[in-house]
């Protein structure tokens, strides 16, 4: 007698498809329209909707969409490979791991200072994309400060993989997410910095004093550990601790310099994403050559970051070939309208909420940050114009929907790969998890009404 199979998720490529398959059915059902543009202005004018020809999808133009979709993200597609390189060359060189090593063997079993810093610096590299992926290899790191704490390895992954999605999720400038959205979205890149980084510090101050009361919970009784009395699990992964050099300050240092002179160029000077894909491969050239890894290490490690994130740039391609069908269909602009209709009939200060709510619930489905941009944003930037909202709110109510969620939904391989290697079943991590993306959610939504309210551009 055969067995039953068990339900697995499709992939995102094929949930991503699927969809295609919808947008294209819709545009033989829903009523072709348009709405006219705001002269000298790419945002549209609300109070122009109009009904125009109707054009259904045909088998020849549902393939070619594919291909336009290809062409139409083709700067994303190639930005998003190149950086996954380019970090992957810093990760290599194991300077973050000599870092936290650095910082362990400096505070020694001082949790209080030890966990704030470390938790600080993860939370800048996840804000600047370089932790989003590359944190399962520290988490290791991690544990291994957690259990020099006589701690249980919920802060090993506490201090790793959430401080750096914390500041994934409401990071001022992620290049996978913000600026990708931004660029969908026609509006300037960082723009909306000072709001997206006070945000960031409600949530990592929340975080943090969510973990170290429980870290002084179970230091002072190791039975209230939410994995019971043997906290220490024998599930962890080896890690071996790395002696901090001057070249991997250097790393660090090539860097920080980078990231700090693309933010002021970029406010400042206009620059786009060709601006930051050139900084970035000078840093990484740099660090390359500040760990020694010669020309043959640079160039496999280029390509081992690069091959990470094809996946995620050719998903977006795939993404974007839905707007390609909706436009193409002359429904768009109907599918705003129509949603706008059932949005204005809310009160206001909900309007920002319910398109958090609608991403967050569209995260389970498709986790990646990029792919995801390429699905919402063609829909919710010009629906924030229709009904109130400013685009940058719509990226903003994106982003936490994409990213705070990405800490429960078993669908996130990242989330599940950081917590095999910490040897925590998906049931404890919940257990552990689900209070704090509580508080996240509702940090998250006061952020998101305010922002609306205040008009943030």
């Amino acid at each position: 007698m055969n067995k039953q199979k068990s339900f697995r998720m499709p992939n995102a490529f094929v949930i991503v498809f699927i969809i295609m398959v919808i947008a294209a059915v819709l545009t033989w059902v829903i009523p072709a329209g348009q709405y006219d543009t705001i002269e000298g202005s790419k945002n549209i004018d609300p109070n122009t909707f109009h009904l125009v020809a109707s054009h259904g999808a045909t088998p020849w133009s549902f393939v070619d969409a594919i291909f336009t979709g290809m062409q139409n993200s083709a700067q994303i597609i190639l930005f998003t490979i190149l950086l996954g390189g380019y970090f992957n060359v810093m990760v290599d060189t194991k300077a973050f791991d000599g870092f936290i090593s650095l910082l362990t063997k400096k505070f020694g079993s001082n949790a209080v200072v030890v966990i704030p810093i470390l938790s600080v610096i993860m939370t800048v590299l996840g804000a600047v994309g370089v932790m989003a992926n590359p944190v399962v290899a520290v988490v290791p790191i991690g544990c291994i400060l957690a259990k020099k704490l006589n701690l249980d390895p919920l802060i090993g992954l506490a201090v790793t993989y959430v401080a750096a999605y914390a500041g994934y999720a409401m990071s001022p400038m992620c290049p996978m997410t913000v600026q990708t959205a931004q660029r969908i979205a026609e509006i300037p890149l960082l723009s909306g910095f000072g709001f997206r980084t006070v945000g960031w510090i409600v949530i990592f101050a929340l975080t943090m004093v969510y973990v170290m009361r429980y870290a002084a919970k179970v230091g002072k009784d190791p039975s209230k550990s939410v994995l019971g009395k043997d906290i220490q699990s024998s599930d962890v992964k080896d890690a071996k601790e790395v002696p901090f050099t001057v070249r991997h300050a250097l790393v660090l240092l090539s860097l920080v310099i980078g990231m700090a002179v693309y933010s002021y160029g970029s406010l400042n000077l206009g620059w786009g994403l060709n601006y930051m894909a050139g900084i970035m491969f000078i840093a990484a050239l740099l660090s390359a050559i500040f760990a020694g890894m010669g020309s043959d290490g640079f160039v496999r490690s280029f390509l081992k970051g690069a091959q990470q994130l094809t996946f995620s740039a050719l998903l977006v391609g795939l993404a974007t070939a839905i707007s390609v069908i909706l436009t193409d269909g002359n429904v768009l602009h109907s599918i705003i309208y129509y949603m706008a209709a059932v949005l204005d009939k809310m009160p206001k200060v909900l309007v920002g909420p319910v398109m958090y709510y609608i991403n967050l619930i569209f995260n389970f489905f498709v986790s990646s940050g990029s792919g995801q941009a390429a699905v919402v944003m063609p829909i919710f930037a010009p629906l924030s114009d229709v009904v109130g909202v400013t685009r940058q709110m719509s990226i903003c109510a994106f982003q936490y929907g994409d990213g705070l969620s990405n800490l429960i939904f078993p669908t996130n391989g990242t989330m599940m790969a950081c917590i095999a290697a910490a040897g925590i079943s998906y049931d404890k991590w919940m257990k552990w998890m689900l209070p704090l993306f509580g508080i996240w959610f509702v940090a998250s939504t006061i952020l998101v009404i305010v922002g609306c309210a205040i008009g943030v551009a």
